[in-house]
């Protein structure tokens, strides 16, 4: 059911950052939010360096990673494990970077592609 509370989630923002460029911070807050119940009920410590991390580097690279971004991972590490969390990241950003030099782009929302590597890591490749 966690999977797929996050996937609905995930596939939402994805929409809209498609459409408008930007997410919507109450829907990361209510994520957020739920998570820490989630992560208090199951005695499971929440991953906050990834998304910590993309804070830290959206300020100093003047938004190249969205602040929106840097919180719905703060948000997804009150859901995931650590190691999980990473994996989806990584897996994302290797996807953004392939399709932006297909598609000869310098920018493209980022969600989309932490949704597409969610869904390759949580839903593809069975996790026990």
């Amino acid at each position: 059911m966690n999977r797929f509370w996050i996937l609905l989630h995930l596939l939402f923002l994805s929409a809209e950052d498609i459409r408008e460029g930007q997410l919507s911070m109450s829907v990361i807050a209510e994520l957020g939010i739920v998570g820490i119940g989630h992560a208090v009920f199951y005695r499971q410590a929440p991953a906050l360096i990834p998304g910590l991390f993309l804070l830290i580097f959206s300020y100093f690279s003047e938004e190249q990673i969205g602040y929106g971004d840097g919180w719905l991972v703060l948000a997804l590490g009150m859901w995931m494990e650590l190691h999980a969390l990473l994996m989806m990241f990584w897996t994302g950003l290797i996807l953004s970077a392939v399709s932006a030099v297909w598609l000869g782009k310098k920018e493209l929302p980022f969600v989309p592609f932490l949704t597409a590597a969610y869904i390759i890591g949580e839903w593809i490749w069975i996790r026990t």
